[in-house]
């Protein structure tokens, strides 16, 4: 009785796998003609219109604060501003006992010039 099962089971399968319908086979050929957009791996895309890359300019240091803490970490103490307007800050202060003029660049906070009073 089990090999007739078998037997029957096998020719069902075989009986139903060899009546499919056949399917047309594809070809995966893609022929495109894009003129003056560059292929990017996964899709087309559109070229990216370019820009100039603009000047960098430093932030100015915005506070007489700001540029009075800068002075005060190169060692100066008894800070006075003169001047907090426009490009330049002008600062008064004192080191080891002499008092100096400090001139800063108001967008990068660098020291360019120091004078004794």
């Amino acid at each position: 009785m089990l090999k007739k099962t078998l037997f029957a089971a096998a020719a069902l399968v075989a009986a139903t796998t060899a009546f499919q319908p056949v399917q047309q086979a594809e070809a995966g050929v893609r022929i495109g003609v894009h003129i003056g957009t560059p292929y990017y791996g996964g899709g087309y895309y559109a070229p990216r219109p370019y820009y100039a890359p603009r000047p960098y300019y430093a932030p100015r240091v915005s506070f007489c604060t700001k540029a009075r803490r800068k002075i005060r970490n190169r060692g100066y103490y008894r800070i006075r501003a003169v001047d907090c307007s426009g490009s330049r800050y002008t600062f008064h202060a004192k080191r080891g006992g002499v008092w100096y003029r400090l001139r800063l660049k108001a967008r990068s906070g660098y020291i360019y010039k120091v004078t004794y009073l």
